[in-house]
C-alpha cells in the first residue's frame, strides 16, 4: 500500500512538474516578445500593482473599477504574489505561472471525472496534453496589442478575466462530477453555488461565458434523455441561483462599479462587428504563428464539434458527452453573444481557447475506450515510451530557459519611470497625465512620485482608479506623453510651465510655484470629491 501510494505521488509529482516547465515555457515567450508590454506595462494590466501600492501607502480604498471588479480571485492571488517578490514584474510574473498551474490542477481534476476506469498514468498525460495545447497557442502570439485575436496569453495577465476562466473550468468539474455520480452531493452542490455567486459578484462575465452555457447543455442533452433530470435540474438551478446571488451581491459593491454592463451591449452595431473580427482574422493570418494559431483555434473547435458527435453515436458516457457538448455550446453562445452585443473587444472571446480543452480530454478517453475495445488491442508500450520522450522534452525546455527566465523578470525595469525619478530627485511630487501614459509610471516610479489620471481637460478619470489618492493632493507638474490628444493644449489651460524635461515617450511640464500648479489642483480634486460624493464613498 505504501509503496502504491508513492507511486501516485511520484506520478503526480511528474505531471505538476510538467506543467510547471509548460507554465515557464509560456511566459519566457510573452517577455521575450513584444507582449511583455501587455503583461508588465499596459494600462489595464498594472491596475493590480496599484491596488497593492494604494494599500502600501495607506490611502482610502475607494476604487472606481470596471464592471469587473477583479476581488475574486485575481486580487488576493495577486496579494499573495506580492508578498513573496520585490517588484511589480516579478509578482505579475509569478501571478502568471500560478494561472496556468491553476489550469492544470482544474484539467487533472476533469481527467478524474472523465477517465475513471484509466490508469493514473495516462490521466496525468491527457491533462498535460491539454495544458501543452493551450501553450502552444501562447507560442504563437507575439504581438503587444490587446485589441488582437491573441487570446491564450491573455490567461497570463491579472486583469484580463483569468478569474472566470478558472471559474468556468471549476463548473465544469464540478458538473461532471454530478453527472457522473448521477446524484449531486450536498458538498458539490454547495462549492457550485460559491463558485458561481463569487465570480459572478466579482465579474459578471462569468454568466454568458461558463453559467448559461452550463445550464443549456444540462437542459438540452436532459431533453434528449442522455442525461437524468434530476442532476440536469439540481446543477442548473445551483448556477442559476448562485447567479442571482452573485448580481444582489453587486449591490452594496455598487460604488466601485464605473459602468453598468448593460452599456457594453449595442446590438445595432452587430453587422460591423463582424466586418471587425474578420479583419483581426485577415492581421492574424498574416504570419506563420499567426496562421499556427489561427489553426489551432480551428482545431479546438473541431475537436469540441466532432467529440460531440462522437460520443452521441458511439453512446459514450455522460459525463464524455458533456464535456464535449459544453464546449461547443459556450463557443456558440460566446461567438453570439460577441456579435449580437456589437463587441468589438476580442478578449470576450477567451473561452473560445480555453472551453475546447474539455473536449480534448473527452476526445482523448473516447480514442482510449475504443482503442481497448478493437481485438488487436496490446498493451500500448509505444505510447508509454513516447509520453516519456515527451515529457522528457517538456522538462529540459523549461530546465533550460528557467535561469534566463529568472534573471529577466528579477532584472526588469521601467526606464521611462526611471527618468520621471531623475527628474523628482527624492523629492515628493505629485502629478498628473492621460490613462494610457500614467498608469505604468504610477506603477514603477518611486514611492516619493504620485501620479494621478486625468482627461484632457483635468478632470478626474475615474476608471481602474483609486479616488481616496484624490484627497488632499497637490499636483504640480503635468506628463504630456507622445501618444496623447489634447484637443485643448495644457499650456491653453495651465499657462507656461517652469520647465519641460523630456523622457523616452513623454515630457514633464513642471508648473511648480505657478498659477498654473493652483488651477490644477482645482481642477483634479474639485473633480474627484465630486465623483467621490456622486459614488457615495
Amino acid at each position: 500500500m505504501r509503496a502504491a501510494r508513492l507511486r501516485a505521488l511520484g506520478h503526480e509529482a511528474v505531471g505538476t512538474l510538467v506543467a510547471l516547465a509548460l507554465a515557464v515555457i509560456a511566459l519566457r515567450h510573452v517577455i521575450a516578445t513584444a507582449r511583455v508590454s501587455l503583461l508588465w506595462y499596459d494600462g489595464d494590466s498594472v491596475l493590480l500593482p496599484l491596488v497593492m501600492r494604494s494599500m502600501q501607502a495607506g490611502e482610502p480604498f475607494e476604487w472606481a473599477m470596471s464592471p469587473a471588479l477583479f476581488f475574486f480571485p485575481e486580487l488576493p492571488v495577486y496579494l499573495v504574489c506580492s508578498l513573496v517578490t520585490a517588484t511589480p514584474q516579478q509578482a505579475l510574473a509569478l501571478n502568471g505561472v500560478l494561472v496556468l498551474l491553476g489550469v492544470y490542477a482544474l484539467l487533472r481534476a476533469v481527467a478524474n471525472e472523465l477517465m475513471p476506469s484509466a490508469a493514473r498514468p495516462a490521466r496525468i498525460a491527457v491533462s498535460a496534453i491539454a495544458l501543452a495545447f493551450l501553450t502552444l497557442l501562447v507560442l504563437t502570439e507575439s504581438s503587444a496589442s490587446a485589441t488582437s485575436l491573441e487570446l491564450a496569453s491573455l490567461l497570463l495577465t491579472t486583469t484580463y478575466y483569468y478569474g472566470v476562466v478558472l471559474a468556468l473550468l471549476a463548473t465544469a468539474v464540478l458538473v461532471l462530477r454530478a453527472v457522473r455520480t448521477g446524484h449531486p452531493s450536498v458538498p458539490v452542490l454547495v462549492v457550485l453555488g460559491l463558485v458561481a455567486t463569487c465570480t459572478t459578484a466579482s465579474n459578471p462575465l462569468y454568466v454568458p461565458w461558463s453559467g448559461a452555457p452550463v445550464v443549456v447543455t444540462l437542459v438540452l442533452l436532459a431533453l434528449a434523455r442522455r442525461v437524468p433530470w434530476r442532476p440536469a435540474l439540481f446543477l442548473s438551478g445551483t448556477v442559476v441561483v448562485g447567479a442571482v446571488v452573485g448580481y444582489l451581491v453587486r449591490i452594496p459593491l455598487r460604488p466601485f462599479v464605473s459602468l453598468d454592463p448593460s452599456t457594453y451591449v449595442h446590438p445595432e452595431l452587430a453587422l460591423s462587428t463582424l466586418g471587425f473580427f474578420a479583419s483581426l482574422t485577415d492581421v492574424r493570418s498574416g504570419t506563420v504563428a499567426g496562421d499556427a494559431g489561427l489553426v489551432l483555434m480551428l482545431v479546438g473547435v473541431l475537436l469540441s464539434v466532432g467529440g460531440t458527435v462522437w460520443a452521441w453515436r458511439a453512446g459514450a458516457s455522460r459525463t464524455v458527452l458533456v464535456a464535449s457538448a459544453l464546449p461547443v455550446v459556450t463557443i456558440v453562445a460566446v461567438s453570439l453573444g460577441v456579435v449580437v452585443a456589437g463587441s468589438d473587444t476580442p478578449r470576450y472571446l477567451e473561452p473560445i481557447v480555453v472551453a475546447p480543452l474539455l473536449a480534448l480530454i473527452a476526445v482523448c478517453e473516447l480514442v482510449r475506450v475504443a482503442v481497448r475495445q478493437t481485438r488487436v488491442y496490446r498493451p500500448a508500450r509505444g505510447i508509454r515510451v513516447g509520453l516519456a520522450l515527451g515529457a522528457a522534452a517538456v522538462l529540459a525546455a523549461g530546465v533550460a530557459v528557467t535561469p534566463s527566465t529568472i534573471q529577466t523578470v528579477q532584472t526588469a525595469s521601467y526606464a521611462p519611470a526611471a527618468c520621471l525619478d531623475r527628474w523628482a530627485e527624492g523629492r515628493d511630487v505629485v502629478g498628473v497625465g492621460q490613462f494610457w501614459t500614467v498608469r505604468p509610471l504610477a506603477t514603477y516610479a518611486s514611492t516619493n512620485v504620485r501620479m494621478l489620471q486625468v482627461r484632457d481637460s483635468f478632470q478626474v478619470y475615474p476608471w481602474l482608479v483609486d479616488l481616496g489618492s484624490y484627497r488632499r493632493a497637490d499636483p504640480s507638474f503635468v506628463v504630456v506623453g507622445s501618444g496623447d490628444v489634447w484637443p485643448t493644449s495644457v499650456e491653453d489651460q495651465l499657462g507656461a510651465p517652469t520647465s519641460v524635461t523630456h523622457c523616452t515617450g513623454f515630457d514633464i511640464w513642471d508648473y511648480a510655484g505657478t498659477a498654473g500648479a493652483t488651477t490644477l489642483r482645482k481642477q483634479v480634486v474639485d473633480s474627484a470629491a465630486e465623483v467621490r460624493r456622486e459614488r457615495g464613498f
